[in-house]
């Protein structure tokens, strides 16, 4: 039996309302990393991926963040006590609050390194007016792995007050900082309640993509990684994400409890 859903409180003329003042994205592309020199690595999620990321958009500013990077980028973003809270934390957790950040300061374009990319941004930012790009991962939640947007973006600042809010408070799980609270945030502005992050929350999503879709400003794509995603559309090519992450001496999955 299909649960009624509630009517959104929001309009799609009330979230045009948060992004009318902000500016264009930036041109700018924000990666990260443990090792800067990757670009050049022969692994199909690297020459599939991020090299094509950079050639793909040549009038982008590209620059690759590695720990010490992230790790000083956040002391200089956060309060003394907040950045206590997260400065012995892993690097896997500490990405997730720094690419919030480094967004909502520079706008531009933050990418996973293990998402492929074969579409340019000007054929995706065709539309002047776009200010946010927000794609979603399936029917579950907003893919976090990619965020496209101008600086100032309400989606991020909610998000980034939500997760110092819940740490204060003494919440330690990373998926629930992570992506659990970026969708909290963003369904709270788009509906005005939270949603949970669940397999299928279709009924949900379409309410938010519509939102979103009928908005001046932002637009959605549901995506279904790693071949048909917002900046992927092609052949299934050999994805060794394990391969380079051995490599580079890297447990990824351990990390995301």
């Amino acid at each position: 039996m299909t649960t009624d859903i509630l009517i959104p409180y929001k309009t799609s003329l009330e979230i045009d309302n948060l992004f009318k003042d902000l500016g264009p994205i930036e041109k700018n592309i924000h990666i990260s990393w443990k090792n800067k020199n990757i670009l050049d690595l022969d692994y199909n999620i690297i020459k599939n991926g991020i090299f094509n990321l950079k050639h793909l958009n040549p009038d982008y500013n590209f620059e690759i963040s590695d720990d010490n990077d992230i790790d000083a980028y956040l002391k200089c973003n956060l309060t003394e006590s907040d950045y206590l809270l997260i400065q012995n934390k892993h690097i896997v957790e500490k990405t997730d609050l720094w690419r919030l950040f480094k967004v909502f300061n520079e706008g531009g374009i933050y990418m996973d390194i293990d998402r492929l990319c074969n579409i340019s941004f000007s054929s995706i930012l065709n539309n002047q007016t776009i200010k946010c790009v927000i794609p979603t991962y399936k029917d579950m939640d907003f893919s976090q792995d990619i965020m496209i947007s101008c600086s100032k973006n309400p989606f991020h600042k909610k998000t980034i007050e939500l997760n110092l809010q819940r740490r204060r408070e003494g919440e330690t799980r990373i998926v629930y900082l992570g992506p659990d609270t970026y969708l909290h945030a963003i369904s709270e502005l788009l509906l005005g309640f939270q949603i949970q992050r669940v397999e299928n929350n279709i009924e949900y999503m379409t309410i938010m993509r519509d939102l979103i879709i009928n908005s001046i400003y932002l637009t959605t794509t549901r995506e279904d990684p790693p071949f048909n995603t917002i900046l992927y559309n092609g052949p299934n090519i050999l994805f060794d994400k394990d391969l380079f992450y051995e490599h580079q001496n890297v447990s990824h999955h351990s990390c995301q409890i």
